[in-house]
């Protein structure tokens, strides 16, 4: 049956020819837009990861919820010394948030005033790449900062000048200090770069009465797919030492707006698949039955030999699969060399800047081939095809010959 299932597919090549594109073009166009998707996830993921969040955070019970500075972190050395013990542990880095009011000349506006080790924090994220004019924190400078470019826009200040801060300590008492600027970051994200303010762990600490305390301990691992297996261990292992009051929230947690964008973005994107499958579907639909249509009589010439109807249903059928699995093989010809050169090239969309930077995304995108690419789309081409084939075959199935001679 496959034997003659081929016969009869190269008896009309360009009609073949035609189906074989179709199901082509459609199979590597899916291909390259999942490959787009996921690449613009992972860059997304990625690059909030090493600037915001890491992969997870070690934090006190309940700071998370309130935010509030008096809910620290006791005895973050001993917490970072279980962390570094997983292998998968690329960095670790502790971190105070305070909120404050800053103020240089005449202005004040509100800002967060992150405390950071500038040697972990080197290590843990992209800070420093990101300081756009002047110098990263030096372990040796006390009074130094790093200041978003639209904080340092309103304040109105620029390198070198002294601004001062106020807030609220960890036990209800002033937090007060002043700061030098030495460098301006520009992160990409519009509320970090309008409110974020860097400064050397310990001044912090100092300033908000926290001792040796900090608001976070943020880790990044080698790889994301081994993050539920270290924080699961990690939560184990600070109840069986006794810190059960630090809590481990991983990513998605920190970042609801990543996630949930990320499944936004999918859901609508599957959508925009699944419309066109169904008109790519219906034009292999309408080849499928023409060329039912075209060998009505052959069919019945077929069946007068003594040709089991189901048989010549399954043949029928057989073309149908041999043509939809060829058409998905040819469109990976297609889309793969494409997706993969604009995976190492990348595609310039320096255009929407504005857009992209809210979301993490640099404006060159860079697709992603990944196993899930290819089984949504060959996969979603394959079915659609194989089901529209049911009806050309079911009906060859129910031909009678003498109607089928006549025809």
């Amino acid at each position: 049956m496959i034997k003659l299932a081929f016969r009869n597919i190269f008896r009309n090549k360009r009609r073949s020819f035609l189906t074989l594109l179709a199901v082509g073009v459609a199979s590597g166009l899916l291909l390259f837009s999942v490959s787009m998707q996921k690449g613009s996830y992972e860059e997304m993921i990625r690059n909030n990861l090493r600037l915001r969040t890491g992969h997870f955070q070690v934090q006190r019970k309940g700071y998370w919820e309130k935010q509030d500075i008096a809910r620290k972190l006791e005895n973050p050395g001993e917490i970072m010394k279980l962390i570094q013990g997983f292998e998968e542990v690329q960095a670790v880095a502790p971190r105070v948030n305070g909120a404050a009011l800053v103020s240089y000349e005449s202005r004040t506006f509100g800002a967060l005033i992150c405390g950071m080790d500038p040697v972990l924090e080197a290590r843990m994220s992209t800070l420093r790449d990101v300081v756009f004019e002047g110098e990263f924190l030096d372990l040796q400078d006390k009074r130094g900062a790093l200041v978003g470019a639209g904080l340092a826009k309103n304040l109105g200040v620029t390198l070198g000048d002294e601004f001062v801060f106020l807030g609220q300590g960890a036990d209800g008492s002033l937090a007060a200090g002043k700061l030098h600027v030495r460098g301006l970051v520009k992160s990409g994200f519009g509320d970090m770069d309008r409110m974020f303010i860097a400064a050397p762990l310990a001044t912090v600490q100092e300033a908000f009465s926290l001792g040796t305390a900090v608001s976070e301990v943020a880790v990044l691992l080698s790889h994301d797919n081994d993050r539920e297996h270290v924080a699961g261990a990690l939560r184990d292992l600070l109840r069986e030492k006794g810190l059960s009051r630090a809590a481990v929230l991983e990513w998605p947690t920190l970042l609801p707006g990543v996630e949930q964008s990320i499944k936004i973005d999918w859901y609508s994107g599957m959508f925009f698949y699944f419309a066109l499958v169904l008109v790519v579907g219906f034009g292999i639909a309408n080849t499928f039955l023409m060329a039912y249509m075209e060998r009505i009589r052959e069919f019945g010439v077929l069946l007068s030999l003594g040709m089991k109807p189901v048989l010549l249903g399954v043949l029928v059928y057989w073309e149908s699969v041999i043509l939809s699995v060829g058409g998905v093989v040819f469109g990976f010809l297609l889309g793969v060399p494409v997706t993969f050169f604009y995976q190492v090239k990348g595609i310039d969309l320096s255009e929407s800047a504005a857009a992209m930077s809210q979301y993490g995304l640099s404006t060159l995108m860079h697709p992603k081939l990944t196993g899930a690419g290819f089984v949504w789309s060959g996969g979603m081409v394959l079915v659609a095809a194989l089901v529209l084939a049911v009806f050309p075959a079911i009906k060859s199935s129910r031909l009678k010959p003498v109607e089928a001679l006549r025809y």
